[in-house]
């Protein structure tokens, strides 16, 4: 009799850690799929911050090479203006003013070119941020969802354990 008491003793025992243990593995496991969810939800925030930042230096770099375009077209202006007035022309002569004028042009073209060629890459480094931000987020609701997947509520984590302890 006290054989069987033990042996009954021992078999609740190991049952209880048995089911303590996947028990515990159950909420190690949905902790693990939320916290891969914020891992994911932070990398599309940093997405989204590199995109602004990146914008910013894109920015810069275009006003940069806009204040430089400008010099040169000053410094081309004055050298036409030295050079046509060392050839004998005028700056009202019809040649002079078209000189001027297509070197006019010109530098505003190029200033066009590089308006453009920012707004394009702003434009695309926000679109590539998004989609990635999107990627990470459609990743962090997965591992959301599978974390709810995990049966939730007493009765679901008794039939884990139940389920886990009649597997072994």
């Amino acid at each position: 009799m006290g054989g069987a008491l033990g042996n009954f003793l021992f078999t609740g025992g190991e049952v209880i850690s048995t089911a303590a243990s996947l028990l515990g593995q159950y909420d190690q496991e949905k902790d693990y799929y939320r916290s891969l969810a914020k891992v994911a939800d932070e990398q599309a925030k940093q997405a989204e911050e590199n995109a602004k930042r990146n914008s910013h230096s894109i920015f810069q770099e275009a006003g940069y090479q806009s204040r430089e375009l400008n010099r040169n077209y000053s410094q081309l202006l004055g050298q036409q203006k030295t050079a046509l007035a060392a050839s004998g022309l005028g700056a009202r002569s019809a040649t002079a003013q078209k000189i001027l004028k297509n070197s006019r042009l010109n530098a505003l073209m190029d200033q066009e070119m590089l308006a453009e060629n920012m707004s394009r890459s702003i434009e695309e480094t926000h679109t590539q941020a998004a989609l990635q931000a999107m990627q990470y987020r459609t990743e962090a609701a997965q591992y959301r969802t599978a974390a709810k997947r995990l049966r939730s509520g007493w009765w679901g984590k008794v039939n884990h354990v139940l389920s886990g302890w009649l597997k072994k």
